[in-house]
């Protein structure tokens, strides 16, 4: 078994190679350095809103131990923090990771596999990370914890919620389906000031499936949504969806996410929204 520690790393990070900075972020790489310099590594938190999970992930473990840095998805981000900082010290006290090892003492209660991050998320979810080492090689595994039955993400029977708030990092972004992490920079910043990205909306399987456009959007004074194409619906051409991948994938409806309860938008021939109330309503 090979332990995930490489002490003849090739760190290019603002501690290791502080002269070349040129691109204003000069400032923020200083913080980050002290910060690893006092306490051996940072960790940094994102998200938390708009129902989109909280993430984190260190900076410095690569520079300080020649470990990858360890990310952690959809928990409490303050308890996240503190587990990942539980990690470290375990790698610092000479229990490294390794591929095919569980890691113990971390979730209480529970064992946490750790999966290789693939370098095509890096640039979507850890931008902190790229900013201190500036390049590669920069090794990321994901800290990926079970359900309350302890069955993981990947095994059968696994609880949705441990699904849908951990992002399948192993594998490419193309390779995972049209789930929330990988529509994340086409939903960001997040428009719907009363729906969070998980919302529940209506709209039509040819628009879903087929690629046919969104023309008509209605904000029902119950607070639903509807997003049409302005052809006859039979209930046969209904879907339900997570709104974010609405909106992934029509970013034009993004101009009327601001729409009240009660109004609705239609596309005129000009390719202009029109807004007016619902006469339905």
């Amino acid at each position: 078994m090979t332990d995930w520690i490489d002490p003849r790393r090739d760190c290019s990070c603002h501690i290791c190679e502080r002269n070349r900075d040129d691109d204003g972020c000069r400032g923020w790489r200083d913080a980050t350095a002290k910060l690893v310099k006092k306490h051996d590594w940072s960790v940094v938190g994102n998200g938390g809103h708009d129902g989109v999970p909280s993430w984190v992930y260190t900076v410095g473990l690569w520079h300080r131990l020649g470990s990858p840095e360890i990310a952690m998805f959809g928990l409490d981000q303050s308890s996240m923090q503190r587990w990942l900082n539980r990690l470290g010290d375990q790698i610092l006290n000479g229990r490294p990771l390794g591929p095919d090892r569980r890691v113990h003492d971390v979730l209480d209660g529970f064992p946490l596999e750790v999966r290789p991050v693939h370098p095509a998320w890096y640039q979507r979810l850890f931008g902190s990370a790229l900013n201190f080492y500036r390049r590669p090689p920069l090794p990321i595994v994901q800290l990926v914890w079970p359900d309350r039955n302890g069955v993981f993400p990947w095994e059968e029977g696994c609880g949705d919620n441990c699904r849908a708030d951990q992002p399948v990092l192993w594998l490419p972004p193309e390779e995972n389906g049209h789930g929330l992490w990988a529509d994340l920079d086409e939903v960001t910043p997040w428009p719907f000031p009363a729906d969070g990205v998980r919302a529940q909306v209506f709209t039509l399987k040819r628009i879903v499936e087929d690629g046919a456009p969104v023309r008509g959007v209605v904000h029902d004074t119950d607070g639903s949504w509807q997003f049409v194409d302005g052809g006859d619906v039979t209930a046969d051409d209904i879907r339900v969806v997570h709104l974010h991948h609405l909106l992934a994938r029509h970013p034009r409806i993004r101009e009327v996410a601001g729409l009240a309860p009660g109004e609705r938008a239609w596309l005129n021939d000009d390719g202009a929204w029109e807004r007016d109330r619902d006469e339905a309503e």
